[in-house]
């Protein structure tokens, strides 16, 4: 026989604890958000809020500076997504080239270990 959970003063203790935490997590929580709506309102009741914004770009520019990111390299590197669906074409059209007892061996890119 399957032994049931016991009703008892431990088990109402245990689900008044469960309850209050909850309670305390979602009371916290509220206040928080209430906290950052507070900000926000403030923020964007000031009179100066395009020089704030303007400050603020100035700000992470001199930290992208600042970090060593070469702008001129990362933009001129090829996107993700189409070096993908380059070596996905090439990898089709050699199969293809096999399937029809074409050329021999495929090229694989330099650094791009054989398939």
């Amino acid at each position: 026989m399957a032994q049931g959970h016991e009703a008892g003063p431990d088990a109402n203790r245990r689900s008044d604890e469960a309850v209050l935490l909850v309670a305390g997590a979602v009371d916290m929580a509220l206040e928080q958000a209430e906290g950052a709506l507070r900000r926000v309102r403030a923020l964007l009741s000031r009179s100066d809020l395009g020089d704030l914004a303007a400050d603020v770009r100035r700000d992470l520019v001199a930290r992208g500076r600042n970090s060593g990111l070469q702008p001129a390299r990362v933009a001129s590197s090829e996107p993700h997504m189409e070096l993908v669906a380059r070596r996905v074409r090439e990898r089709e059209q050699e199969r293809a080239r096999a399937r029809q007892g074409g050329a021999g061996t495929p090229v694989t890119e330099p650094g791009q270990p054989d398939r």
